[in-house]
C-alpha cells in the first residue's frame, strides 16, 4: 500500500459565512483560531483526538457554548457538518481521517488563515514572534491596551485567566461590538516557518534559540519577518537586525538586561528605556525583559500616552496560564509550578526563575513534547543544565509525549537521561508520573517545577500535586 500524499494547501480562502472545519480543534492555536473566524462571521466546526481527555473538557465546553461543535477525530465530524474547506496545520499528518471523508474540499493552513482575518479585521496589527516568550508578550501587550480603554482582538498561545469565562477560555478576546478594533495583537508561529504569511504594522522578535531548527535559519528568518513590518520592527540589542528596507529608523532594539531589577514576594520591578519604574506580579529577571519588550512596543504604538501611563496599565497583567504558574500549598510544602518550558532556553529560565522566587534545592520533572524535537535539543539543553543545576538539584525525565503523527520514535527519554547522567548531570528518567512524585517526595526540594508543552494534563496534574499536601507541618499524603 502505498504512503498518503502529501497535504497541498490551497491559498483561495472563501470569505464568511463559509463553513469551515478545523482538524486538531483542541490545539492551543487552533482553538484561538476557530474563536476568530467565528467572531468574523463564519461557521466554524472542529476535531480533536483528545476529545475525551478530562484535561481540555473547559475548552471544547467553552468552544460548544460559542456555537462551534466538537467531534471525535474519525471523519464522522466533516460528514455531519458539510465544511466548504478544512484548517489544517503541518502537525496533521497525510491519511487524516477527516480529511479522507470528504478529499474534494480545500485544505488552508492556520497561518494563512489567520493572516486573512487579520486583515479583515483591521486596526494597528502586532505581531509578536521569538523562540521564548511570545505567548507572556502577546497577552501581556492585550492586557495593556484593554486596561488604557484601546479595542482590540486578541489571539495568543495560552489562556489568560483575566478573561477566562465559561464560554471564553482566555486565548481570544475581542472588544464587544466592535467589529473593526483599534488594534489587532496575535503570536505568530516560527516552528514551520509560517511565519512568512505575516507583514505586521509593528512586531518583535523577542529572541533566538535552539528550538525547532538551526540558530543560524531561525535567524534569517526573523530577519525577514522583521523587514517585512510596515511601520516599526523591535529585537534584542545583540539580535543581527538587517537594514531597515526604506523606513528609517523602523528598527528599535532593548537592553538584554534588565537595568534596576528587583524580585519581591509581590512580583518583580524593574526600569524602562527613560528610568520609568515598571512593575509586575510575574516572576523572573526573563519577563523582565518580556516587560521591556511590551513597554517599548507600546511606546511605539502609543506614542501620545505616558510612560507613566503604559507602565500603570502593564502592572495589572495576571500573567498566562501554564508560564510559571504557582499553585497554592500549604506554607511547609515546596512550591509546585507548572510551566509550559519545553525548549533549552525557556526550561532554564523556569529553573532560574524558580530558584530566585523559592531557593534551592529544585526537583525539576521535564516531559519532552516530541521525539524530534529532544533529539534536535539535547545538545544545547546538556550545555544549559550544565550551566543552571545546582548541588541538591534533580532533573527528571518524563516518557516523551506522542501526539501522533510519522515519527522514528528514537531518542527516548530514558535514552537522553542516561547520556546526561554520564557527564555528570543529576538526571533519571521515569518510567510514569507517580514514580516521579515518588522520587519528589523523598527529597527536601524547596520547588518542583513540571515543565513541558502540548499535554495539557501536564497542568491537571501539577494541581494534583499542590493539593495533595495536608494543612498539618510534616504530614505528607
Amino acid at each position: 500500500m502505498s504512503d498518503p500524499s502529501p497535504i497541498v494547501f490551497s491559498q483561495d480562502f472563501p470569505p464568511s459565512p463559509a463553513r469551515l472545519f478545523l482538524v486538531g480543534i483542541g490545539g492551543i492555536g487552533m482553538s484561538g483560531l476557530a474563536q476568530f473566524l467565528k467572531h468574523q462571521g463564519y461557521q466554524v466546526a472542529g476535531s480533536d483526538r483528545g476529545l475525551q481527555e478530562p484535561s481540555r473538557q473547559f475548552l471544547f465546553q467553552a468552544l460548544e457554548r460559542q456555537g462551534i461543535p466538537v467531534f471525535p477525530q474519525d471523519g464522522s465530524g466533516p460528514r455531519a457538518f458539510q465544511p466548504d474547506g478544512f484548517v489544517f496545520t503541518t502537525a496533521i499528518e497525510p491519511g487524516n481521517p477527516d480529511a479522507l471523508a470528504m478529499p474534494q474540499l480545500p485544505i488552508f493552513h492556520r497561518a494563512l488563515v489567520l493572516s486573512r482575518l487579520c486583515a479583515q479585521t483591521g486596526g494597528t496589527l502586532i505581531g509578536v514572534a521569538g523562540t521564548c516568550g511570545k505567548t507572556t508578550v502577546t497577552g501581556w501587550l492585550g492586557s495593556a491596551l484593554r486596561r488604557m480603554g484601546h479595542s482590540l482582538v486578541l489571539v495568543n498561545g495560552g489562556y489568560l485567566p483575566e478573561w477566562e469565562t465559561p464560554s471564553t477560555p482566555g486565548n481570544f478576546y475581542a472588544t464587544p461590538q466592535t467589529p473593526h478594533p483599534r488594534f489587532t495583537v496575535v503570536e505568530i508561529d516560527e516552528s514551520d516557518r509560517s511565519i512568512r504569511e505575516f507583514s505586521p504594522d509593528y512586531g518583535v522578535v523577542l529572541n533566538v534559540g535552539d528550538d525547532h531548527y538551526s540558530t543560524e535559519e531561525l535567524t534569517q528568518v526573523f530577519q525577514h519577518f522583521l523587514k517585512r513590518c510596515r511601520k516599526g520592527a523591535l529585537c534584542p540589542e545583540a539580535f543581527p537586525a538587517p537594514e531597515e528596507s526604506g523606513i528609517p529608523g523602523k528598527i528599535h532594539t532593548f537592553p538584554q538586561e534588565p537595568q534596576g531589577y528587583s524580585p519581591n514576594p509581590q512580583g518583580i520591578s524593574f526600569q524602562g528605556p527613560e528610568g520609568t519604574l515598571l512593575q509586575s506580579r510575574l516572576s523572573g529577571r526573563h519577563n523582565a525583559l518580556n516587560g521591556l519588550a511590551v513597554y517599548t512596543l507600546l511606546c511605539m504604538a502609543l506614542p501620545d500616552t505616558s510612560p507613566e501611563e503604559i507602565g500603570e496599565a502593564m502592572a495589572g497583567f495576571q500573567g498566562v496560564r501554564q508560564r510559571f504558574e504557582v499553585f497554592p500549598t500549604p506554607p511547609h510544602a515546596p512550591g509546585i509550578i507548572n510551566d509550559y518550558a519545553h525548549n533549552p532556553e525557556k526550561i532554564a529560565a523556569a529553573i532560574s526563575a524558580a530558584r530566585e522566587r523559592f531557593g534551592s534545592p529544585l526537583g525539576i520533572v521535564f516531559q519532552p513534547h516530541g521525539f524530534g524535537a529532544l533529539g534536535f535539543m539535547e545538545d544545547p539543553l546538556r550545555e544549559q543544565m550544565k550551566a543552571c543545576l545546582r548541588s541538591g538539584d534533580q532533573l527528571l525525565f518524563l516518557p516523551v509525549y506522542y501526539a501522533g503523527g510519522t515519527v522514528t520514535f528514537s531518542p527516548t527519554s530514558q535514552e537522553v537521561a542516561q547520556r546526561f547522567a554520564q557527564t555528570g548531570l543529576p538526571a533519571l528518567s521515569q518510567e510514569n508520573r507517580q514514580e516521579a512524585e515518588n522520587t519528589l517526595r523523598k527529597h527536601p526540594f524547596h520547588a518542583w517545577l513540571i515543565l513541558g508543552a502540548r499535554d495539557a494534563s501536564l497542568r491537571e496534574w501539577t494541581r494534583q500535586l499542590a493539593e495533595s499536601w495536608t494543612d498539618q507541618p510534616g504530614e505528607r499524603p
